[in-house]
């Protein structure tokens, strides 16, 4: 279901839109586009318009050209050898072949339209023309040549940059308006990141903990193994064939967090209870298996340490407030997501292009049953049997065989039948505590 489907990655949608446009809008002469049909208006030739001539000449951008595009069905949009390709025929290629993808653009800003004019607020052209600017700005180059840069190598026009980009990603930041909150500790974590110390590492990564342990077991016997490791088993190929070496280093609360915690906590702090200077972590030293997300376990070996910049501290106003931004943005591209989220949950989407029907709010609809007995969709007339009453005269749960988890394997889910019906004690299985890293005792 694309309109479903799209609630369940509007955050993604959304912050996509701020990697392109910088959170920022596209420019009002995007939009300023004349109209398809209209008349060019006749103006006078001022000074100012000489200069802007000479501007746009010095810079090389191509002159607009009025093009009259057929608008009616019928009309020929091509001819080939006396063989007319209608408007009709195009609209129907283009939307077999991209209308999909289009439709869920329009879906969605149309969300956001209805939105803002809920809010009674409006995204201008202004804003628009200033944003456009801004992110040219962080670019360091010049508005046209940021557009003509879109237009050549990401086949982005600028009107569709101001419609589909900017428009948007303006509109978010209006919408989420007061719902960002940054607090000291986000600002001290944000300042520990960009100026405090950073790891440098090797990585291993593989998909199962018995695996990493495996692994973990291996290093302790031979930690000068551990580069030979990574290249025949660890399967981030971005590092393998770099002996696992890490093209960044690790900065702490970075995300996943868990893991730059872990890290810095095993490969840089080490035990706060143990004064003893010679059980400090050092170079060469690696992490126990790290869980890095659902399928992925992770043991890094340290490789330096990059000290933290000297002489900046948050007393300091202008870190502060370059720090608070960095945070304030972070936050904000957050809040984009769940705002968004929270619009497409809430609407109706009736999406006859590929024939589905999300109903405003539907997660919180009750499920449809009639006496509490579901009907059957063999027959409406019948129903399912209610279950026999129990001893306290409630309803009694019918006995059923319940499926095997799929993230169970299949030989655990063997090995557990095998034990059912046993009363016998069975050990339990291995923690997935990290054992204790560092070098072999």
């Amino acid at each position: 279901m694309i309109a479903k489907d799209g609630g369940r990655t509007a955050r993604g949608w959304v912050v996509g839109l701020t990697i392109l446009g910088g959170a920022s809008a596209t420019p009002a002469l995007a939009q300023q586009a004349p109209r398809v049909g209209a008349a060019a208006p006749a103006a006078k030739a001022t000074v100012g318009d000489a200069a802007a001539k000479v501007k746009r000449e010095q810079i090389n951008v191509p002159p607009l050209k009025e093009t009259r595009v057929p608008v009616n069905p019928t009309d020929a949009i091509a001819i080939v050898n006396d063989q007319v390709i209608t408007r009709a025929q195009l609209a129907d290629e283009c939307v077999a072949r991209k209308g999909k993808e289009i439709l869920e653009t329009l879906i969605n800003r149309s969300l956001i339209e209805q939105a803002l004019k809920a809010k009674k607020a409006e995204v201008t052209a202004a804003e628009i023309d200033q944003e456009i600017d801004n992110v040219a700005a962080r670019f360091g180059i010049g508005r046209e040549a940021w557009l003509r840069t879109l237009d050549k190598e990401r086949g982005i026009s600028p009107f569709q940059y101001a419609r589909d980009v900017i428009f948007p990603a303006l509109a978010m930041r209006k919408l989420c308006e007061g719902q960002v909150q940054v607090t000291d500790a986000d600002i001290q974590q944000a300042f520990e990141a960009q100026y405090g110390d950073k790891l440098r590492c090797r990585l291993i990564m593989v998909d199962k903990l018995s695996k990493a342990q495996d692994i973990w077991e291996e290093l302790r016997k031979n930690p000068a193994g551990f580069e030979k490791m990574a290249e025949q088993q660890s399967m981030d190929l971005a590092t393998r064939s770099l002996g696992g070496l890490l093209g960044e280093p690790i900065t702490r609360h970075a995300h996943p967090k868990n893991v730059s915690d872990a890290a810095f906590a095993q490969l840089l702090d080490g035990d706060p209870a143990d004064k003893d200077p010679s059980h400090k972590p050092k170079n060469g030293d690696f992490t126990g298996p790290i869980q890095a997300s659902e399928g992925a376990w992770i043991i890094l070996r340290r490789e330096g340490v990059i000290e933290a910049t000297p002489n900046v501290t948050l007393k300091d106003e202008n870190v502060r407030k370059k720090t608070y931004e960095i945070v304030y943005e972070v936050k904000l591209k957050e809040t984009m997501g769940v705002v968004f989220e929270k619009m497409m949950e809430e609407a109706a989407i009736e999406n006859k292009l590929v024939g589905t029907l999300k109903m405003a709010n539907e997660d919180q609809l009750p499920e449809s049953r009639v006496d509490d007995k579901v009907k059957l969709m063999s027959n409406p007339e019948s129903t399912t049997p209610a279950p026999a009453a129990g001893p306290d005269g409630a309803p009694a749960a019918a006995p059923r065989k319940l499926a095997t988890p799929a993230a169970v394997p299949a030989e655990a889910a063997a090995e557990f039948e095998k034990l059912k019906g046993t009363k016998k004690p069975q050990p339990s299985a291995p923690s997935a505590v990290t054992p204790t890293p560092g070098a072999p005792n």
